[in-house]
């Protein structure tokens, strides 16, 4: 390339021919040589594979902000989907357990059986409804606790309660039957064991065909057939939360409005995809323990081949006469499944012995019975019952469990622990998913939880009040004799007695005498009247064996009316004597 090249390349005057070719030389001189190139192209293929890339996996990376901006609702992750098992629209419960395997652990296992149904028994007791508030039930009642309810309200609880007790508003049974609904009871015993085992306890809610009058009735659903869908639902819908899977296959799908389900113990762990933790999974370790301990000792008794000792025989004996022997004495001895089976040793001289030595294998207390003991606390504990409550030993304790005078204390803090806060999830689940379907006015209780409190507000009750209002609180009609007033605290009755009597005598009494009466006139004169004596002043008022001592009045007992009260109270009867308030008080 010339200084003159380019000169002629950018030359306007110059022709246009020669301007051409000088651009082409000057192009060919600077165009880059291909190692220069190389470079260049590696770079740009590199790019175009990273953009084909990108765009295969932008449907799998979590942008910034999140998928959820700007819709209502929590824009954190909750459900890790690459790490658990999603198959197909619903995610399997993570875990090492499935809900099969839990309840087989549950069956086979004679101590979670037994915490499982005692639980079940217990809360029983309380799928009545309780009209007075007081003893085991439920009962619907009003948010505002002082609010003083009106007709319809009260007619709104009663109906409510009804509802409950038959689970819909079908009240005749055979036709409930027909709709597969259950009692009250059937139904929380299937959730208690759901949600014990499984930590899954499911209700279904039909709805009415007008879906805006509400609930119709409450179903009770195997939470072990349960799966939660993701958050883009099943089949596109996202209205649909979970679906009911039996056998692999998908049998009915769920919304908010159709299904209730409410871990008992929720995770926020994005492992859990949403499910609860079941105490049975706490247990696996201790489960198989126990279950190891109490096989050895089922074997020990009926498939245990470790002989207990030997049968030395000295003697020069036949050998059809040793087989019948042997033959004979394993046919006594051997126990189950020719368990203790005795080995037989023959010498010809005494001098030829075969020595014994124990093995070892005794059965000490059942084998392992503190280990058992053990085992069993620790399943109690997970569960938040007293072993006491399924009549077993605690851990701690050497004494029988219902022996001692710290068995109630016991059972008591055990409610405290298991029973009072399954019974709490279960209210909360009435009153937010049944109960404000129908008003927000009210929620549901359940009753009878403090025996012990019902006990002492009793011996206040008798403390304060009389006997009709004792009468009322029961729905009895008060007493019009004067017994009704009386109090039902017995150190009042002797007062009220007293007190009784002054009113009687007061209701008699004609005027207070003059004042400056010479006080013994006057305690004589009121003896007289007392006695109805209508004698002249100078006859006497007493015979010759009730003389005047001291100026004492004839005794006479005032108000046979206060009289028959206190003989009923089976207290002494009090003789008053006089108006006068000193006499009174003497």
């Amino acid at each position: 390339m010339t200084t003159t090249s380019t000169a002629a390349a950018f030359d306007q005057s110059a022709p246009q021919a020669e301007r051409t070719d000088a651009l082409a030389e000057l192009m060919q001189n600077h165009r880059p040589i291909d190692s220069e190139v190389r470079e260049v192209i590696e770079f740009i293929n590199e790019d175009l594979q990273d953009q084909t890339f990108r765009k295969a996996i932008a449907d799998n990376v979590v942008p910034f902000p999140p998928n959820r901006r700007g819709k209502p609702g929590m824009q954190s992750v909750d459900v890790d989907e690459y790490q658990i098992l999603i198959n197909g629209d619903f995610i399997e419960r993570p875990g090492a357990l499935n809900f099969d395997s839990m309840r087989a652990m549950v069956e086979q296992t004679p101590v979670l059986s037994s915490i499982v149904m005692t639980r079940i028994r217990q809360v029983a007791r309380f799928c009545r409804v309780q009209e007075s508030g007081s003893g085991p039930g439920f009962c619907i009642r009003h948010v505002d606790r002082d609010h003083e309810l009106q007709a319809s309200e009260h007619e709104s609880i009663q109906l409510m309660q009804r509802f409950f007790d038959n689970c819909g508003w079908e009240f005749n049974p055979r036709r409930r039957r027909a709709l597969r609904r259950d009692s009250f009871t059937q139904f929380m015993g299937k959730l208690v064991r759901d949600t014990l085992i499984l930590d899954a306890a499911s209700i279904e809610t039909e709805m009415k065909r007008d879906r805006s009058l509400g609930i119709d009735g409450l179903y009770a659903v195997d939470g072990g057939t349960i799966r939660l869908c993701t958050e883009e639902g099943y089949n596109g819908a996202d209205e649909i939360f979970a679906l009911q899977v039996v056998q692999g296959r998908v049998r009915t799908a769920y919304t908010f409005d159709d299904l209730i389900y409410e871990p008992r113990n929720p995770r926020s762990d994005i492992l859990s995809a949403g499910y609860g933790l079941s105490e049975v999974e706490m247990l696996v370790k201790t489960v198989t323990g126990y279950l190891n301990a109490l096989t050895y000792n089922q074997k020990f008794f009926d498939s245990n081949s470790i002989p207990k000792g030997i049968l030395h025989l000295t003697g020069n004996y036949d050998t059809k006469d040793l087989a019948a022997f042997k033959r004979y004495w394993n046919s006594m001895v051997k126990g189950v499944n020719n368990a203790w089976s005795l080995p037989v040793l023959v010498s010809k001289d005494q001098e030829s012995r075969a020595g014994f030595e124990r093995f070892g294998v005794e059965a000490n207390e059942m084998l392992f019975a503190r280990w058992m003991t053990f085992l069993t606390a620790v399943c109690c504990a997970i569960y938040g019952m007293d072993p006491a409550e399924i009549n077993s030993d605690a851990f701690s304790a050497g004494t029988s469990p219902l022996s001692g005078s710290d068995t109630a204390e016991r059972l008591a803090a055990s409610k405290d622990k298991g029973l009072r806060p399954l019974l709490s999830y279960f209210e909360n689940l009435f009153t937010d998913y049944v109960v404000r379907d129908f008003s927000d006015k009210y929620v549901f209780r359940w009753t009878g939880l403090d025996e012990e409190d019902e006990d002492k507000r009793h011996e206040l009750r008798k403390m304060v009040l009389t006997v009709n209002e004792a009468r009322a609180q029961e729905g009895y009609d008060p007493l019009e004799s004067p017994i009704g007033d009386a109090p039902l605290n017995p150190s009042l009755v002797g007062t009220w007695v007293q007190l009784t009597q002054q009113q009687g005598d007061e209701q008699e009494d004609f005027g207070q005498p003059p004042e400056g009466e010479d006080e013994k006139g006057e305690g004589e004169e009121q003896g007289a009247q007392d006695d109805g004596a209508g004698g002249s002043v100078g006859e006497p008022t007493v015979g010759p064996d009730e003389g005047d001592q001291g100026g004492a009045p004839p005794t006479e007992a005032v108000g046979d009316e206060g009289e028959q009260v206190a003989k009923s109270f089976g207290l002494p009867v009090l003789t008053i004597w006089g108006d006068d308030e000193e006499a009174r008080q003497a």
